[in-house]
């Protein structure tokens, strides 16, 4: 059966009366959900992958508990920010677009400053700047902006990653917005 003709019969059943045991069949609206929930782990299986090729790429030393922590966090809908030592995105996950506005490709080649603004703690900005010089791991809560102007406050905890040598490579920010 193909899965036009699947759909169709689904909406078909959904709209017959009660099954045997009182309560209304599989209602057509839950396929589109399915669907959607499909491709979401899709995608985030996808970027899981792409985490994986860049540990491998720069030779992260991670131990398993840091990379199933970030695997977890990616699949749970955190955003992830990957940067150089001069705080340049490299790389953010999908997920960066939906808290900032911003698309990877945006956000991509510009220092993370791009998201701050008027009501940005500069005494926490110094705080952070303080620890990652130190490359010393750091949780803040700050405020930052997304593309179109609003305010939001953005939980990060930060860390910094260093390759098999132990030599420092990138940070590694954990992001969610705080409601």
């Amino acid at each position: 059966m193909i899965f036009s003709q699947a759909y169709s019969d689904m909406q078909q059943q959904a709209g017959r009366s009660n099954n045997l045991d009182g309560q209304r069949s599989f209602p057509a609206p839950c396929m589109e959900i399915y669907l959607l929930t499909q491709a979401q782990q899709k995608a985030r299986r996808k970027e899981a992958g792409i985490f994986g090729k860049l540990a491998t790429i720069f030779d992260w030393q991670l131990t398993r508990k840091q990379r199933r922590d970030y695997l977890q966090a990616l699949n749970q809908g955190f955003t992830l920010v990957l940067t150089d030592s001069s705080k340049t995105v490299l790389w953010a996950s999908h997920s960066f677009l939906t808290m900032t506005g911003y698309t990877t490709s945006e956000a991509v080649g510009q220092t993370t400053k791009f998201l701050q603004g008027e009501q940005t703690s500069s005494t926490e900005l110094n705080r952070i700047n303080s620890q990652l010089q130190k490359r010393m791991p750091v949780k803040a809560d700050l405020v930052n902006y997304r593309k179109n102007g609003e305010a939001y406050v953005c939980r990060l905890e930060i860390e910094p990653l260093r390759n098999s040598q132990g030599e420092f490579t990138h940070f590694l920010a954990v992001e969610m917005e705080v409601v």
